[in-house]
């Protein structure tokens, strides 16, 4: 795979254009999968940098919205983007949940109901592994690992009920993405380790080039997250790992799952969407960011980008991710303590503009 810094601003809408967002959202997912004019989008955390993105590149319909689970980092911006007549959407996608109880859940159970008996669009209350590729553009394939349809049959389970091991994490959407036939993004949610063994005992996934990995790098409920980060890699394979997450309260990426990646895997680059305090204890006063590609990122503004949004797509047979891994590793030198990158491997920083 390569990595290249070039045609990085939001691309129009043409027939030709194949690719995949990784969008800063700050903690939280949502990622475009884009072909032309039409996409799917595979959660929604916010929708304020889900509809620049949409809007900039020129994209109208939503064939599919896919939410992986109830949690509202992963589905507050679906409140937002779904009335918004702007776009026109084919399907939603979700799992009942019974053990969620937030407000935003119940506004979106709501919500739907509403745009269904409107017939603004379908709603499926009930994804599996038996859907298969139903979510597949001519160019984007999808394949639904995850959850089964004895999983969203049974639900969630609890002490001394059936399966008590399925969690909410556990039942989340698990989707491997092709571009133009190739391999190219692995996208679990916030699965954990329980449902990813699953997924391996029953199912063969062949590699990914980018792993967004779950939980943004946080607790998924393993004994040891490195662990769980061994057994991602190893069975994934991929070239890079994102993490989606914000430089907020939590102390995400974990810095066991970092160094367990960094130590274990060299080959593997490692993308954080936004700058983690572990890596930087304040916002760098750089103001060379000229590794940031154009997309919208929730960072931006405030600096706190280290990675921004990233950018996935099929270029001559290669799977290219954006931003450029030499341009991005520079950046990642100036910082205190990159976790990333061992100290004998930070590139030379360049001068800042100050």
């Amino acid at each position: 795979m390569t990595s290249v810094q070039q045609d990085l601003q939001p691309v129009a809408a043409t027939s030709g254009t194949v690719e995949a967002l990784i969008l800063d959202v700050g903690h939280g997912n949502s990622a475009i999968l884009r072909e032309g004019d039409r996409c799917v989008i595979v959660d929604a955390k916010t929708d304020k940098m889900l509809y620049q993105a949409l809007v900039e590149s020129g994209v109208r319909r939503i064939e599919h919205l896919v939410l992986s689970h109830a949690d509202t980092d992963h589905i507050a911006g679906a409140l937002r983007i779904l009335p918004n007549r702007e776009f026109e959407v084919g399907t939603v996608w979700a799992n009942a949940d019974s053990t969620k109880d937030s407000m935003k859940w119940g506004e979106l159970l709501a919500l739907l109901a509403d745009l269904a008996d409107s017939g603004i669009c379908k709603v499926r209350i009930g994804i599996s592994n038996a859907d298969r590729d139903d979510l597949s553009l001519e160019r984007v394939g999808i394949r639904i690992l995850h959850p089964t349809l004895r999983d969203i049959g049974h639900g969630t389970g609890e002490a001394g009920k059936v399966r008590p091991e399925i969690t909410t994490n556990g039942m989340s959407v698990v989707l491997q993405v092709n571009l133009d036939g190739r391999p190219a993004l692995f996208l679990p949610g916030d699965v954990d380790a329980v449902g990813f063994r699953q997924i391996v005992a029953r199912a063969d996934l062949g590699s990914a080039p980018v792993l967004v990995y779950p939980h943004h790098g946080g607790h998924s409920g393993s004994a040891l997250e490195s662990d769980f980060a061994d057994e991602l890699c190893m069975t994934i394979k991929p070239e890079v790992v994102v993490f989606s997450m914000g430089r907020g309260n939590y102390e995400n990426p974990l810095r066991e799952v970092v160094e367990r990646i960094r130590d274990s895997f060299p080959f593997i680059r490692m993308a954080c969407t936004q700058l983690s305090r572990q890596c930087h204890p304040s916002v760098p006063m750089q103001t060379d960011r000229g590794h940031l590609n154009l997309y919208p990122a929730s960072g931006r503004a405030s600096g706190t980008c280290c990675a921004g949004s990233v950018r996935v797509r099929a270029v001559a047979g290669e799977i290219v991710v954006d931003p450029d891994v030499d341009a991005h590793r520079a950046w990642i030198g100036q910082l205190h303590d990159p976790m990333c990158i061992k100290k004998r491997d930070v590139p030379k920083a360049r001068k800042s503009q100050n």
